[in-house]
């Protein structure tokens, strides 16, 4: 029979006392190994965002169990711890991934990666003001998110001095020893002088509201006063009394049929005619249709009752030009001031 070297030393330590105390100390070794071995593994939670990874590690500080977790950070991430910091048992350990964010203000555009949580934040962190009056889009205390675009318009005031003219009112009064149509002025407006105090708003220095803070009175306005006739009857030197509707102050001249007149001759087919197709002859006045219609029956001071069926190239506005049947009557009739009678219906 083969003798078993190995065993043969088992049996050997056993028949000195020899082989239990390295039984023992072999335990006693794993066991303080096995010890260590806990000591030094530590349990380390990696939050990003909704993901929770749970890693046993013996690395020594924050980078290395990242690198250990295969974890690529970019150089605006934010950890929590910092990178630096030594690792303890059940350490959590928090990645925020800075996102992009443009900022629009003060005439510039500026494109950042960011972690903060706030567009307050944000805009802190780049040292940007934010004052009471200014605008900000969103609102300060919404959340970021990837690409967004905040602007900042900034609003600033100043108050201004100007006058400004008040109107005058314009006050009529009847006078029933007038007649219709006519209007006299009795008192003569005036604008008043307000000095006005503004609150002018600018949006990046452009105006964009002004608003009246208070108004102070200088001069005050004086009313116009007018008396407008309501008389509409009219009795000539004749006393032939009529109704009219209105009366107009014209100035009147006068003309015949004839070439110095009217440029036509005897000859002429259309010598004597109106403009309407009638016959010239006293009564026949040439008016200008927008201010008279043509076919309204007048009275005419200085001359008498008459139809407006004529017009001419000179007959405008206020003018009135009456037919006479010869050239020397015209002559001495001249040119005059007359009244007008818009005869009722």
């Amino acid at each position: 029979m083969e003798e078993n070297p190995p065993l043969m030393r088992v049996q050997h330590l056993f028949r000195k006392g020899l082989f239990l105390p390295l039984v023992v100390g072999a335990l006693i070794a794993i066991v303080i190994l096995s010890g260590l071995y806990i000591y030094y593994q530590k349990q380390i939670t990696i939050i990003e965002g909704d993901n929770v990874l749970q890693v046993k590690t013996f690395k020594q500080d924050v980078k290395s169990v990242l690198e250990q977790a295969g974890i690529e950070l970019n150089s605006n991430d934010l950890v929590e711890p910092g990178l630096d910091k030594r690792l303890t048992e059940g350490m959590e350990i928090k990645i925020s991934r800075a996102v992009p964010v443009v900022i629009e203000a003060d005439g510039s555009q500026i494109e950042i990666m960011t972690v903060k949580n706030t567009v307050r934040e944000v805009l802190e962190g780049e040292g940007f003001v934010i004052n009471p009056e200014d605008k900000v889009k969103p609102e300060p205390d919404d959340e970021i998110c990837p690409n967004m675009s905040i602007e900042i318009t900034r609003v600033t005031h100043e108050f201004v001095n100007d006058t400004k003219k008040i109107p005058y009112k314009l006050i009529k009064k009847k006078n029933e020893s007038l007649e219709k149509g006519i209007t006299r002025v009795i008192q003569q407006g005036k604008e008043g002088l307000m000095e006005v105090t503004y609150k002018v708003i600018f949006e990046d220095g452009e105006e964009v509201e002004r608003l009246v803070v208070s108004e102070n009175v200088i001069n005050e306005p004086q009313d116009k006063i007018e008396e407008y006739g309501t008389v509409d009857t009219f009795t000539t030197s004749r006393n032939e009394t009529f109704r009219f509707s209105r009366v107009l102050n014209m100035i009147a001249t006068a003309y015949d049929a004839g070439e110095k007149s009217t440029g036509k001759s005897p000859g002429d087919p259309n010598y004597g005619i109106t403009s309407t197709g009638v016959k010239a002859k006293r009564g026949i006045a040439s008016v200008d249709p927008k201010v008279i219609p043509l076919g309204t029956r007048l009275y005419v001071t200085g001359y008498g009752f008459a139809i407006a069926a004529d017009t001419g190239s000179s007959v405008k506005g206020n003018r009135i030009d009456l037919f006479h049947e010869t050239y020397k009557e015209a002559m001495q009739f001249g040119r005059r001031k007359v009244k007008v009678y818009i005869l009722a219906e």
